[in-house]
């Protein structure tokens, strides 16, 4: 049986702190803001749209059912206005949430 040999082990532990402080770096140069839409009337839009100088990293909503089996249908950026989020429910009350990342 022929012995195997060692990979060297070394190269990833001396690589890995470079790159954790690379990332940290570019990390600690954003900041993320979460804003509020208004609430919806029943069955109605909500939106929420970044502040000036930031842009549009995610978003999402809080739903209130007007009935069981009721739905959310629209949950997702507006395609005419990058840096807003909108969510409406079938017949519900929904209040959409923007995530936005402003540079330091």
């Amino acid at each position: 049986m022929r012995a195997r040999k060692a990979l060297p082990v070394l190269a990833l532990p001396l690589a890995l702190p470079l790159v954790l402080a690379a990332a940290t770096a570019a990390v600690a140069a954003e900041t993320t803001v979460v804003v509020t839409g208004a609430k919806s009337a029943p069955a109605g839009w909500s939106t929420a749209t970044c502040p000036a100088h930031s842009h549009l990293t995610g978003g999402g909503y809080s739903f209130a059912p007007a009935a069981p089996g009721d739905t959310v249908l629209v949950n997702a950026p507006v395609p005419s206005d990058p840096g807003t989020w909108s969510a409406r429910a079938e017949h519900g009350v929904v209040t959409a949430y923007a995530l936005c990342e402003t540079e330091d």
